[in-house]
């Protein structure tokens, strides 16, 4: 029996739509049992209530599943007694997650895992396998490869997941990979010119402290790793200022307004954004060599339901242990999926 935890958030009812598309047969679950009510009513799937409050009962919600797919963010926040219960039971963990400090938590309980028979297996959305999947790509194309860069960039609108789990990280400070360990810097302290392939030119991405910092580290071993995002103009100074903004941003009064801010505004894109719309994604591995490339994917949302699908559907064949896309389903996983299309490019395109 496979579970989906959030099913009634933005994300988490494209999941189920997905789901349905696909005849994968799954258990509606959240907090909130009107939610709840009215998707079961509609989808004819089973339904369970119960939150993440306590390990017992998130043991007893997830009670006969073999896999569970984390649709509710901010996963920092909502990861912790799941996953623990999801051991405890001997369920495979799945979410879609970007937060670098729940892939660290994850990749700490391989060994726990791997003694559990369970699977760990976060960021199954855009975040991250695109960029996970070619990192490792990547990684076995250059000989010895030392250096890493990954690059999104998503001309849509966010969800109010997306939106909170934002807040949390204003006024932290942005981090990457050196030689081997993790690394605190400034927030947007490096930029890079990079083309995306959408007929607009190189355009502007800031340093920003992506999962893939964790996840690419794993799939690749590659020591030294950073990450990027191509941002509007506004979010690009915000996350400059935040620097000096830190101490404010973090106060309690600041994020619950800032948080209300963002989900009543943030509503995410709508069915037809999401069917024209398209996503980006850009890597670049130096070795003795250098290679790097990039990815033009369906709508990131979209494209987020149709992965964790199917990450959900084959995670059984998924051996223990903590995993990452790249490494659960190989470098090609995302060129699997409709309306992907990798392209080679010239490495080193520009950076400061």
């Amino acid at each position: 029996m496979l579970l989906v935890y959030g099913s009634y958030g933005y994300t988490g009812k494209l999941v189920v739509e997905e789901c349905d598309r696909r005849g994968v047969d799954v258990v509606l679950a959240g907090r909130n049992g009107k939610e709840i009510d009215e998707q079961t009513e509609r989808w004819g799937n089973e339904g369970r209530v119960f939150s993440l409050d306590g390990t017992d009962e998130v043991r007893e919600g997830i009670e006969d599943a073999d896999a569970v797919l984390n649709c509710a963010g901010p996963f920092s926040k909502t990861h912790p007694t799941l996953v623990d219960a999801c051991l405890d039971e001997g369920v495979d963990y799945l979410d879609i997650t970007g937060e670098v400090d729940v892939f660290e938590r994850l990749a700490s309980l391989d060994d726990e895992a791997r003694e559990a028979g369970v699977t760990l297996l976060p960021g199954v959305g855009f975040d991250v396998v695109p960029t996970d999947c070619l990192a490792a790509s990547l990684a076995d194309e250059v000989e010895d490869p030392y250096y890493l860069a990954v690059a999104v960039r998503s001309l849509t609108s966010v969800s109010p997941g997306t939106a909170r789990t934002v807040v949390e990280g204003l006024g932290t400070t942005g981090v990457v990979r050196r030689d081997g360990a993790l690394e605190d810097v400034p927030p947007a302290w490096k930029t890079r010119h990079i083309d995306f392939g959408d007929g607009r030119g190189a355009v502007e991405a800031t340093s920003m402290p992506l999962g893939d910092v964790t996840t690419a580290y794993s799939s690749t071993g590659i020591d030294n790793i950073e990450g990027y995002v191509a941002l509007p103009r506004p979010a690009r100074l915000l996350a400059r200022t935040s620097r000096y903004t830190a101490p404010i941003l973090r106060t309690k009064p600041a994020q619950k307004l800032l948080k209300t801010v963002a989900e009543n505004v943030a509503e995410g894109p709508d069915e037809e954004e999401r069917a024209k719309a398209e996503g980006y994604a850009w890597a670049e591995a130096r070795g003795e060599d250098e290679r790097a490339a990039r990815l033009r994917t369906p709508e990131p949302y979209a494209l987020t339901a149709k992965t964790a699908t199917e990450a959900l559907r084959r995670v059984e064949g998924v051996e223990a242990g903590y995993k990452t896309p790249a490494t659960a389903y190989g470098a090609g996983f995302i060129e699997e999926f409709d309306g992907v299309e990798r392209v080679q490019v010239k490495p080193r395109l520009s950076g400061r």
